[in-house]
């Protein structure tokens, strides 16, 4: 491998264990949610959804496509080309320039895993649970029908994929900025629920979908803190950023100001040279 990447490919394991996921609580808190809405909400709020005003729907058909993992995977890579098209170009002496390229392209590697992943799994998920969707209540098939191993679409409503995508990428975007975890947070709910308003999901698939995109992507910020790449674990056991977000902008015109300031250090000395006073005149 080439040695601008080799930061890529050292070994460079933690030697102390993962933290505790209190996966416990969470899990409990999680069935505990998704059981009340499968029982109170989801047969009244499915039905209820044929009855809504035509604004509330043009909102939920409006964001409910930003739930898309398309948008969120071609983003993450070409900034994953980008970060390592900026860590090989650089010189050996830029350490600067190599480490930013790296750092970027481990960082948008992280939101590509988490989405990309968590999409595949609940897909597989969904598709071996077999739970038929909203739109199949008038066709006989009511919110608690089950076939599972019915590889369709019209039998793929739990968990929601689009809420899983939803949370696993505003939950990286969280770790990334923990500080804005609360608005990110209600971003991902806001997308998920269009997706009962347009009638795709229950409201039991949509929770279900959330938790488990927040949660895998918990586990893959867990395993790049293992390794040493983007994230640290702090002493609560959760992982943050190991450096500030702005060692993240690829800093590009870094070169070409060292260059200019090299020019006009020349420049100066050469009007020193030619007896020129290049200096600002200050004002008595």
């Amino acid at each position: 491998m080439a040695v601008p990447f080799r930061w890529l490919s050292k070994h460079r394991k933690l030697k102390t264990p993962m933290p505790c996921c209190q996966w416990r609580g969470f899990l409990v808190g999680t069935l505990g949610v998704v059981a009340v809405s499968f029982a109170v909400l989801d047969y009244p709020v499915a039905t209820m959804t044929e009855h809504l005003s035509p604004a509330v729907r043009y909102y939920g058909e409006m964001i409910t496509d930003f739930g898309s993992a398309e948008w969120m995977l071609i983003s993450s890579f070409v900034a994953i080309m980008l970060g390592l098209t900026a860590a090989g170009v650089a010189k050996k002496t830029d350490v600067r320039t190599r480490a930013k390229g790296v750092l970027f392209a481990q960082a948008a590697s992280f939101i590509f895993i988490c989405v990309a992943s968590s999409g595949l799994l609940v897909n597989l998920i969904k598709k071996s649970i077999g739970r038929a969707r909203p739109s199949m209540l008038y066709q006989d098939y009511g919110a608690f029908s089950f076939h599972p191993l019915e590889f369709s679409s019209k039998f793929a409503s739990f968990p929601s994929g689009h809420s899983t995508t939803t949370a696993a990428f505003f939950a990286a975007a969280a770790f990334f900025f923990p500080r804005h975890r609360v608005l990110f947070f209600s971003l991902a709910v806001c997308i998920a629920m269009s997706r009962t308003i347009v009638g795709a999901h229950y409201p039991s698939d949509v929770v279900a979908g959330l938790a488990f995109g927040a949660w895998w992507t918990y586990l893959v910020a867990l395993f790049f803190a293992h390794h040493r790449m983007v994230f640290r674990i702090d002493p609560t056991g959760w992982p943050v950023p190991r450096n500030s977000m702005t060692a993240l902008k690829l800093d590009f015109g870094h070169r070409q100001k060292v260059r200019e300031e090299a020019q006009k250090k020349a420049a100066k000395r050469a009007g020193s040279a030619a007896g020129l006073d290049l200096h600002v005149q200050k004002r008595d």
